[in-house]
Formats: C-alpha cells, sequence, structure tokens
C-alpha cells in the first residue's frame, strides 16, 4: 500500500489486510509533506510489518533502499501453526503472515494449564514444504516474568485501539 494516508476506506482497509496475512503481504509505505501517519503505522501493525514513510524528497533514495531490502528476501511462505497437547486461547495474529528475513514472525497467546505439548510450524520454504515441531516444555520460561504478558497485553491494547478509532 503507497498513499498518504488520507483515504476515506481505513476501516475496509485495515480489516482486509489482518483477514488476509496468509495469502497476502502487505506492506505500508507513506509519502508526502503530511502523511497520515496513524493510517501507515496502523496498516503496517495489521499486516505485521514496519511502516516506511517518506515525508521529504531527499529521503526517498533511502528510505526506498530500506524498503526494498526488508522484503527482498522471504524465507517461508504460507506459514500455519497448530498446538498440540495444551490449550491455547488469544493467539495473535489469527493468519500468520509470511516469514522475511528482515521481519520475524511473533505470535502472541495464551494458554490453559501446563505449558506441555507441542507447536507445529508448516509452510513453504524455497517453495519446498517445511515442517518443524517445537516441543513447548523446551521453551518454558519462569511464570513470574511479567515481560512475557506486557508482550501480549501491548500488542492485543494496540489492536483494540486501531478497532476502536476506525468505529464509525
Amino acid at each position: 500500500m503507497i498513499s498518504d494516508g488520507y483515504v476515506a476506506i481505513e476501516n475496509e482497509a485495515f480489516r482486509l489486510i489482518r483477514n488476509n496475512l496468509h495469502k497476502a503481504n502487505v506492506f505500508a509505505f507513506g509519502i508526502g509533506s503530511e502523511i497520515n501517519r496513524w493510517l501507515i503505522e496502523s496498516v503496517a501493525r495489521a499486516g505485521m510489518g514496519e511502516p516506511f514513510v517518506v515525508s521529504r524528497p531527499e529521503e526517498a533514495a533511502a528510505v526506498s533502499t530500506r524498503f526494498s531490502e526488508y522484503v527482498r528476501s522471504p524465507v517461508m511462505t504460507r506459514v500455519e501453526l497448530e498446538f498440540a497437547g495444551f490449550d491455547t486461547y488469544d493467539v495473535e495474529p489469527v493468519q500468520v503472515p509470511d516469514l522475511l528475513a528482515e521481519r520475524p514472525v511473533t505470535v502472541f497467546g495464551k494458554w490453559r494449564g501446563d505449558a506441555a505439548g507441542a507447536i507445529r510450524m508448516t509452510g513453504l520454504a524455497a517453495n519446498r514444504p517445511f515442517e518443524s515441531t517445537l516441543p513447548v516444555e523446551r521453551f518454558r520460561t519462569d511464570a513470574s516474568l511479567p515481560a512475557l504478558r506486557n508482550l501480549w497485553a501491548r500488542h492485543r491494547i494496540a489492536q483494540l485501539g486501531d478497532e476502536y478509532i476506525l468505529q464509525p
């Protein structure tokens, strides 16, 4: 998406992006001296990416180069996650975007009961099927660490804030 950010379909664009992460990549690139930064940043957040903004002509080459490097190297496409052996809920994003060399995929969620079982990740790497299973027990963390809860909460608050602003 390349825009100055002043469009009349923010709500529709935002939901379209969120609901189709598994079908396409969306990158927010704002151009202009009076950019709607909220929209560009929200679109980037919905697309699980980084916003790119050019507000002055002399910035164009550097920002374009950074953008090109960002999208150049897809590592895995059609990424799917399955959780087995433990009860997960509030997992975000609902649709996992493609994994790029410059864009890691971060998945937030909660679980009930013991953190035991496995997370199975599938997708296409170099256009070949890829599968990896990660045993949850191997990645246990101290439950008293508040940072993990805060990361999920901040992500969720940002999402809810975007949705609230878009309400008619």
